[in-house]
């Protein structure tokens, strides 16, 4: 099974507010999205955004640094916003990556940072909180030659 028909069945089980299940189903889709990850290293390619089983792949991987970073992981979250804002094709998917880690290097705890910059009204093809209020600029100036350092280095 596909990570995109993967995550169309969690979804089932997220209405049924089944945790097991979830849990599970969950754990596939990153054991698989992690292969995928892997070949997209190995043979240097991008995500297509545009590609169904490319996008559930990098939402998972944008679900998985959320959870990182809420479970107070910071550098492991960081590394994956580092790699996915190198590895996705689509300009609005780095940026936001980016954002993230941005939030991040400010050390707020991922709540913080949702209710300080992120603009949840509408989601980006409809799975990525990629719209940010115009406050975000603040961390860019702030954090921008760190961040600059540290995707550099993660880049090599």
């Amino acid at each position: 099974m596909s990570i995109a028909q993967k995550y169309k069945e969690l979804e089932k089980y997220l209405h049924k507010d089944d945790a097991e299940k979830i849990n599970k189903i969950f754990s596939e889709i990153l054991k698989e999205t992690f292969d995928l990850v892997n070949k997209k290293i190995e043979s240097k390619g991008t995500f297509d955004i545009n590609d169904p089983e490319e996008a559930a792949a990098v939402r998972a991987m944008f679900e998985y640094m959320l959870e990182l970073w809420n479970d107070g992981e910071i550098e492991e979250a960081k590394e994956v916003g580092y790699d996915m804002a190198y590895l996705v094709n689509d300009p609005k998917i780095k940026e936001m990556f980016s954002m993230y880690v941005l939030g991040m290097l400010d050390k707020l705890d991922i709540d913080t940072f949702f209710e300080k910059y992120v603009d949840d009204s509408q989601a980006y093809k409809d799975m990525f909180l990629a719209e940010f209020n115009d406050d975000i600029d603040e961390l860019v100036i702030k954090h921008k030659k760190q961040f600059q350092e540290e995707f550099s280095k993660d880049a090599k």
